[in-house]
């Protein structure tokens, strides 16, 4: 039997997270990114059942003081 293709979507967002940040913490600003990006990325499989793959890409690191 044949299997029907299934439609898919790509979703983009643009998302700003703001994180307190202790330089003497023992993370870089990297690891940081890094730790959050996984985070995101499981999150967002745990989220919904629809969701088949996730690409996250940091795009800038700032510090607001």
């Amino acid at each position: 039997m044949q299997t029907v293709p299934v439609p898919k979507l790509t979703l983009s967002f643009a998302v700003d997270i703001e994180v307190e940040y202790n330089s003497f913490g023992g993370k870089t600003e990297d690891e940081i990114v890094e730790a959050l990006q996984d985070d995101l990325d499981d999150l967002l499989y745990e989220l919904s059942p629809h969701v088949k793959g996730v690409y996250t890409s940091c795009t800038s690191v700032a510090f607001n003081d």
